[in-house]
């Protein structure tokens, strides 16, 4: 009678009798397979990759309050954790919403949360649902908070503090700490329905959305096409917000690329610069030698918003409008001089302590950034202006003008030469005549 060497668990899953180390490893690694979550299509909230994070951790991290559940509990945060739950208390009045109506509300969209996150969150359901309430009714009561002042009369003095302000305010810029946007839609929702009459007044989500970081960021172009439904979180919303209104030029040629020069070097070339009449931040044009760029205000909060705009893109997205800006942006600027050269232009306004702060912002904005060259959008641009530079003549009409014509009183000086040049071409060619 032969010993069998084979048997099954209650798994069915066979065990090597003689070696059971073996069979164990088996059905844990089964046993994992079988348990991994699958790959949601609804993932949007992302931990920022180490490549990206080494060259500036602060931009990604939060410095006052948590929002979702990526920096939920850390210590430096805590202080803002009994304020958040002030913010609920006043929802909750202000709204006549309650807060039983609200778990449920909430949990029923747990799922769904969940899967907007890019990795598992290790919570239990409670602790995910709470965390969803305090920081959907905080982030929405701030928000009404700037529409209607009126409400905000049981929240202590915060909105007399700016500096509080302005943290909070970039804490909701950074691509860790965010929310659902679906879920700051539906819950403004419900409690309009359940609020007094007075609230009928109160705006969209997207309305909200757009008067509160209107005050921070430029955000004069205001694309009609953006629906809250197509929005994934802040971040999103101000990704979508700054979309190119132009589709991207196709090279004219196939050719290896190469990004632009810098402001000083095309200027020595012959390109004038002008300040775009459109606002829209990534509508940079070349037109008949003109490069017009459009108005940018470089600022304390400017480094974490396209940082946190960029990472997005590198998580997120098929296509990088931001990330493109900005490598076309640190192409044009190396020095402080080109910087000089947007301001002289009125293209750039500095709130920075000078211009070399301002050219190694985006100097350093770029470093880690992926592009591909065969969708970059900027890729037609570059290419005329390197086209221009080629043409000898621009360049040498550029010379003489900043070197001769710089000044009124260098221009009459160039001119008074000519005159007496020619003067004496025909004094010399006279006399000649009259030998003859």
């Amino acid at each position: 009678m032969e010993i069998p060497t084979e048997a099954t668990n209650g798994d069915g899953v066979s065990i090597d009798i003689d070696n059971p180390t073996a069979s164990l490893l088996l059905t844990s690694m089964k046993g994992r397979l079988e348990n991994l979550s699958p790959v949601s299509s609804e993932r949007c909230i992302y931990r920022v990759p180490k490549r990206i994070r080494d060259v500036n951790e602060y931009a990604y991290t939060p410095r006052l309050v948590s929002i979702g559940p990526f920096h939920h509990g850390k210590a430096d945060l805590k202080a803002m954790e009994e304020h958040k739950w002030r913010h609920l208390q006043n929802f909750l009045k202000q709204t006549k919403v309650n807060l039983d109506e609200l778990v449920k509300f909430i949990t029923d969209r747990e799922e769904r949360a969940r899967n907007c996150y890019a990795e598992t969150i290790e919570m239990t359901s409670d602790e995910f649902v709470q965390i969803m309430i305090v920081d959907a009714t905080f982030i929405i009561d701030i928000l009404l908070g700037r529409a209607f002042p009126e409400l905000t009369f049981a929240i202590e003095s915060i909105y007399d503090r700016s500096s509080l302000m302005f943290d909070i305010y970039r804490d909701m810029l950074l691509i860790e700490n965010q929310l659902p946007y679906f879920i700051l839609g539906d819950v403004l929702d419900f409690a309009k329905t359940k609020a007094p009459s007075s609230s009928s007044r109160w705006p969209s989500i997207l309305d909200l959305t757009y008067a509160y970081f209107g005050c921070y960021v430029q955000l004069e172009y205001a694309p009609q096409s953006t629906k809250s439904s197509e929005v994934k979180h802040f971040v999103d919303f101000l990704r979508l917000w700054h979309r190119p209104i132009k589709p991207r030029q196709q090279p004219k040629e196939r050719q290896k690329f190469e990004v632009t020069r810098s402001l000083t070097e095309l200027r020595e070339a012959g390109v004038k610069f002008k300040v775009a009449s459109t606002r829209h931040l990534l509508d940079i044009q070349f037109i008949d030698g003109v490069l017009e760029i459009p108005f940018i205000r470089v600022s304390e909060i400017t480094d974490a918003l396209f940082r946190n705009l960029i990472a997005l893109e590198q998580c997120h997205c098929e296509v990088s409008y931001i990330s493109d800006y900005i490598v076309i942006m640190d192409s044009l600027i190396n020095t402080p001089q080109d910087v000089e050269l947007l301001v002289k232009y009125g293209i750039m306004k500095i709130m920075l302590a000078d211009n070399a702060e301002a050219s190694m912002l985006f100097n350093n904005l770029a470093k880690e950034i992926l592009y591909d060259s065969e969708v970059f959008y900027y890729s037609r641009l570059c290419e005329d202006l390197n086209d221009y530079c080629k043409v000898r003549w621009h360049k040498w009409k550029a010379t003489l003008k900043h070197n001769y014509f710089n000044t009124p009183w260098a221009a009459i000086s160039v001119i008074a030469a000519v005159i007496l040049l020619v003067l004496t071409f025909i004094q010399a060619v006279c006399s000649i005549l009259q030998v003859k």
